[in-house]
């Protein structure tokens, strides 16, 4: 027989008498899941090698085909890639161990990422400042060579869909793959490496048997088991009775009480593994809970009492996207309605049958619900895995037996009550230090906790005294007529009311629109005004004043209209109180409509004559501002460099929509700014608005100063870890393309929500570090560019460092000119005399 038909022979006479080849070349493409074997429960098999691919290919060698399609097809594809077929089995032939695969393939995965994908230079590490010894709430995890996280694939014969069930057939063979793993259906992670590359494994289910195939994959780093790490962190804090919410844990053991109120705090830690230049570590912070000791049925009555009429849209309104907790389990929801047409008398159906809420938690929880007309509570949960696939859970709560978290507009409004919160929540360094110890403790001593760590080869290991870091020089403040030196503070509160402002605006034209019962507040205002506009060099004439009748908006409105004109430099507007449909009419006529700066002032801030002077120069230096004059400035000795900013606001009662904001500066002295907000839909990518101001900006600073900068710095805030690689993929190569190779372009993520603290001081007694600390090693992040500076002074609490990170840097500035710029350009945000926590282009205000 010749031709196709030997082909065909050759092949189903060499698959019949066959085993299958176990090499790992093999099974990396095939998976091996496609063979059969015959085995009986629970033992191992390790299969031979063949030699049907070199035997196939001497046959198709010798073999006359006309390519069309099926057979002739498949023969021909194995001609042409017969020098392939062959290189592949020469390199098969040269491993000699798994573990050199998977090294290899994972040394060259790692590789291909840190220059691909992360920005990492040569020199990461800065040299200006004073070295400084620091501390921070970071704690080493050491780990056990002999120990890792190997992953493995696992396939079920006959598949079963259940991944209940295919954990279950898992577990029968735990004495065969070891006490420990981590199992989601399909990966499997284990601590040990097991003997054989495919293990097979046999359980009975009924009168069949389903065959379990173990792959062997490859030993994880750690960089890729992170995920892992924090899983295993969950399940401690599990077993030293926390309760999560979110992200964070905390213990209902031992609550600080607030009996006026009627609330309740508890202590709890944020915790997260990560891989650090200093090796593997965690990062452990202090957090706390706010919990109402009434319930939302205690709520509910109130609302009814105060407001019959429209109880349902108030109860709507309070309730719906607050987090509740259920005391019986400890688990939190988020409201997403309120039932009105349900109560606990309501039947919904069981694995058992239909039953009441009532009945349901006698039976189970043995709680007795006493008010059985209230309504129910709906949580919408979204299930995993892909919406098409998927429903949502949803959960039937009773009012009674839930408790609001969080803080409420009502007590955020009450700032008696604020203040007496603050002092449980805002800790200071030396208080941090003790809550870590006591983590580090608890975890210890807890043989459950310690018994997680140690099947996985890792243990915690405390040494917070050794982080270096470097403290940068004051910085010089300059004003219209004087250099004032900032301090170690960054504080220059006193000059700025004492000196010439670097640019002032006079105020020639320019009007004040008060309520006639707000009369002694403007005369106070105006006369305030006059005595303070000299020292800081501006010159104010009369102004246009207008009295209202009456507190309504239409009048302030139609008052704006008919006076406004184009020689209008600013509009004052002072207010009986504090309105947000007032505030915003004004802004709207003022920005909007007719646009022109204007301030809006509290009558109530200037009724107090002890603080009015005060008062009133923060006012003149804002309205110096609004009218394009500049208050003081910062040494950059920089030439044709655009400094950029870019920051977003959510709104939380507009989820669909969110805002972009835009700054470029225009001047050598970074005084003068281009602006621009942006709109952005939920689904729409935020760089595409950004790019086109990006744009104007250029062509804006081309216009003021004849040319093109040489070189652009963006600030890019709201770009959390999750996005730093859609931001490197994404964004930067579209502001790249603008840059077009005539522009340098250097690129840097500014982050301020992170849980890093740092601290200075001995280990007996903590503070905060001053302004001007920085730290960019050991506890940054391998494999990136980035730094930590603190940049604000605290005096209460615990100061929160900002992280950035250089994604991009053309033009080769190196680390101690970002870090130097990052830090003065917190000193430019003209509503604090100051330092602020983030650079001043990136504070969207």
């Amino acid at each position: 027989m010749s031709g196709r038909g030997n082909l065909l022979n050759l092949f189903n006479k060499k698959t019949r008498s066959s085993e299958i080849s176990s090499s790992s070349e093999y099974y990396e493409n095939d998976c091996g899941f496609n063979i059969h074997h015959s085995t009986s429960s629970g033992e191992f098999h390790r299969l031979p090698k063949d030699n049907i691919g070199s035997d196939l290919l001497k046959t198709i060698k010798n073999m006359d085909t006309s390519v069309g399609r099926g057979r002739a097809q498949f023969v021909q594809t194995f001609k042409s890639n017969e020098t392939n077929l062959g290189k592949r089995k020469d390199d098969t032939s040269s491993i000699q161990s798994k573990d050199t695969i998977n090294n290899e393939s994972t040394s060259s995965l790692e590789n291909s990422k840190v220059h691909n994908d992360e920005f990492f230079p040569n020199v990461v590490h800065g040299s200006k400042g004073s070295s400084v010894i620091l501390s921070c709430n970071y704690i080493e995890l050491k780990t056990d060579e002999n120990k890792g996280v190997y992953q493995y694939e696992v396939r079920f014969f006959p598949a079963v869909d259940s991944v209940h069930l295919r954990i279950k057939y898992l577990n029968e063979h735990m004495d065969k793959i070891g006490g420990t793993k981590t199992f989601d259906g399909a990966s499997l992670y284990l601590p040990i490496l097991l003997e054989n590359q495919m293990t097979v494994l046999v359980s009975k289910s009924m009168d069949t048997e389903v065959e379990i195939r173990i792959l062997f994959k490859k030993k994880e780093p750690f960089k890729n088991c992170l995920h892992l790490y924090n899983i295993l962190f969950d399940r401690i804090m599990k077993t030293l009775n926390y309760v999560r919410f979110d992200r964070k844990q905390f213990d209902p053991s031992c609550p600080k009480i607030i009996p006026q109120a009627k609330l309740e705090v508890w202590p709890g830690y944020v915790t997260a593994v990560d891989e650090l230049e200093g090796g593997l570590m965690l990062c452990c912070d202090v957090s706390h809970r706010i919990l109402c000791q009434r319930t939302v049925l205690d709520m509910l009555i109130d609302i009814y009492k105060k407001n019959i009429n429209s109880y349902q849209d108030l109860v709507k309104k309070t309730l719906i996207g607050n987090i509740v907790i259920t005391r019986y389990n400890n688990r939190t929801y988020k409201i997403s309605e309120v039932c009105f047409n349900e109560s606990p008398q309501s039947i919904f159906h069981t694995k058992t049958g239909p039953t009441s809420y009532v009945q349901y938690y006698t039976k189970y929880h043995n709680i007795n619900i006493k008010d059985i007309n209230q309504p129910l509570l709906l949580s919408i949960k979204k299930a995993r895995g892909t919406p098409e696939d998927t429903e949502n859970i949803e959960f039937r709560l009773v009012p009674e037996l839930c408790y609001l978290t969080g803080l409420r507009d009502d007590i955020r409004s009450n700032n008696k009550l604020m203040r007496e919160i603050a002092t449980y929540t805002r800790v200071t360094p030396n208080q941090r230090k003790l809550a870590l110890d006591k983590f580090y403790d608890n975890v210890s001593n807890t043989p459950a906790a310690r018994e997680i760590l140690d099947r996985w080869g890792l243990a915690l290991f405390r040494n917070l005294n050794n982080l270096k870091g470097r403290q940068l020089d004051s910085e010089q403040i300059y004003f219209g007529k004087k250099v004032v030196t900032a301090g170690q503070n960054a504080e220059f509160s006193k000059d700025a009311v004492k000196n010439e402002m670097l640019e002032a605006i006079h105020l020639n034209n320019w009007i004040i629109i008060h309520f006639k019962t707000d009369l002694r507040a403007a005369i106070s205002l105006l006369d305030n005004m006059k005595q303070c506009c000299r020292p800081l060099g501006m010159n104010i004439s009369k102004p246009k004043i207008i009295s209202l009748d009456h507190d309504r908006i239409n009048e302030f409105i139609d008052a704006l209209r008919r006076n406004i004109v184009m020689e209008t430099q600013i509009v004052v507007c002072i207010c009986p109180n504090s309105r947000d449909d007032r505030y915003s009419a004004i802004k709207k006529i003022c920005c909007l409509e007719l646009p022109v700066p204007s301030q809006v002032i509290n009558a109530k801030t200037l009724c107090n004559e002890t603080k009015n002077r005060s008062v009133v120069q923060k006012i003149l230096l804002q309205m110096n501002c609004k009218m394009g004059g500049s208050l003081w400035t910062v040494k950059i000795p920089f030439k044709s460099v655009m400094i950029c900013g870019i920051d977003s606001y959510h709104d939380p009662s507009n989820r669909g929509n969110s805002v972009a904001a835009f700054v470029a500066s225009l001047n050598a002295s970074y005084t003068q700014w281009y602006s621009k907000a942006v709109i952005q839909t939920k689904s729409e990518e935020i760089v595409n608005g950004l790019t086109s101001s990006f744009e104007a900006a250029l062509n804006s600073y081309k216009k003021r100063n004849g040319c093109l900068p040489e070189s652009v710095i963006i600030y890019r805030d709201g770009v959390g870890d999750g996005q730093l690689s859609t931001c490197s993929r994404y964004e930067i190569p579209q502001f790249a393309s603008i840059c077009d190779n005539r522009i340098k372009l250097t690129f840097i993520v500014v982050q301020k929500r992170v849980n890093t603290r740092i601290f200075s001081g001995s280990a007996n007694q903590l503070d905060n570090p001053l302004p001007g600390t920085l730290v960019d090693e050991h506890i940054t992040r391998a494999h990136m560019y980035d730094f930590f500076l603190v940049s604000q002074l605290v005096r209460q609490g615990t100061v929160s460092p900002t992280h950035f990170i250089v994604l991009q840097d053309d033009a080769k500035y190196g680390p101690d000119i970002i870090q130097k710029l990052s830090y003065k350009l917190c000193f430019l945000y003209y509503n604090w005399s100051g330092t602020i926590r983030i650079p001043a282009c990136c504070m969207a205000k």
